[in-house]
């Protein structure tokens, strides 16, 4: 293979097809409810950084680095495809469903009201668990590389496949149960912001959105309980490194309500969604698979 094709050959060419197969999607949808992203050059800099970095790795035929740099990229556009979805649903849902998941959250004797007072009674607590639900993008990249390095690219195409597939089974949720979150059910003031962005989305008026602005807006399921036990799961086989994940992982589920502005269900959810994106990640690529010969021939017998 000559040094150019290499530089042209992708590690990851079925994800990069699922990910331009979203992109149209996200288009299509986009232009058919009047619905704008606004780009500006500064949201190409990190892109364009693990372009730059894939590419430099294929030239000096560093094969680790070289797909490790694609997967950061790859998962860079699953990210912006995936929030662009949720905008998309959240736009085109229907009635808001906080008083149903809200009266589940009362059948599961689930009080939000009292968890939220008692982190916000306990500065050091409420650091802990913000600090471990701020962390979904940076064990991404941690992974990213980590896995890059004891060369584990199957175990990064599963995890992408489970992001990708959770990812757009949370937007779904999001189209046909929509919420606002018990922050908003019981009128806490909070300095996340999503809220105003999702009843913007609601609201059908000056539909244009900054790319590069992008925050969550899926309420049920949680698509961070479904990524919390995604790492978790991730970095089983990595010893300590492993173990700690998991704990920081317990920590951010803990987090997830009063952070992420969920009720409890949407939690039973999102692991429920995750679950179901790990079969599907385990068991298609089987169904894909040729089937050999399983059994060898018997030899004749007088």
């Amino acid at each position: 293979m000559s040094r150019g094709d290499a530089l042209l050959r992708l590690d990851f060419v079925p994800e990069w097809s699922a990910i331009a197969l979203l992109a149209l999607i996200d288009a299509i949808w986009a232009a058919q409810i009047g619905l704008t992203f606004t780009i500006v050059p500064a949201d190409f800099l990190v892109p364009a950084l693990g372009i730059a970095l894939m590419s430099g790795a294929r030239f000096f035929a560093f094969r680790r680095a070289s797909f490790t740099a694609e997967y950061f990229a790859l998962s860079l556009a699953a990210s912006i495809a995936i929030c662009a979805l949720s905008y998309l649903c959240l736009a085109s849902s229907i009635a808001l469903a906080d008083g149903q998941l809200a009266a589940i959250d009362r059948l599961l004797g689930f009080d939000w009201l009292a968890g939220y007072r008692f982190v916000q009674a306990h500065p050091a607590l409420a650091t802990l668990l913000g600090l471990a639900y701020g962390s979904l993008v940076y064990q991404g990249l941690y992974l990213c590389l980590l896995l890059g390095l004891m060369d584990q690219k199957q175990r990064l195409r599963e995890m992408f496949w489970l992001f990708l597939i959770s990812g757009t089974l949370a937007c779904a949720g999001t189209l046909w149960l929509p919420a606002l979150g018990p922050s908003k059910t019981f009128d806490i003031e909070t300095t996340t912001g999503f809220v105003p962005v999702m009843q913007h989305l609601l609201s059908g008026r000056d539909m244009s959105f900054a790319l590069g602005g992008m925050t969550g807006v899926v309420s049920f399921p949680s698509f961070h309980t479904s990524m919390a036990l995604a790492y978790a799961w991730a970095f089983r086989k990595c010893g300590a490194i492993g173990i700690g994940a998991c704990v920081l992982n317990i920590i951010m589920l803990c987090a997830v309500p009063f952070f992420g502005g969920h009720y409890l269900v949407d939690m039973i959810a999102g692991a429920a969604t995750m679950l179901l994106s790990l079969a599907m990640v385990k068991t298609v690529p089987l169904m894909w698979k040729k089937p050999g010969h399983q059994v060898a021939a018997r030899p004749a017998t007088a």
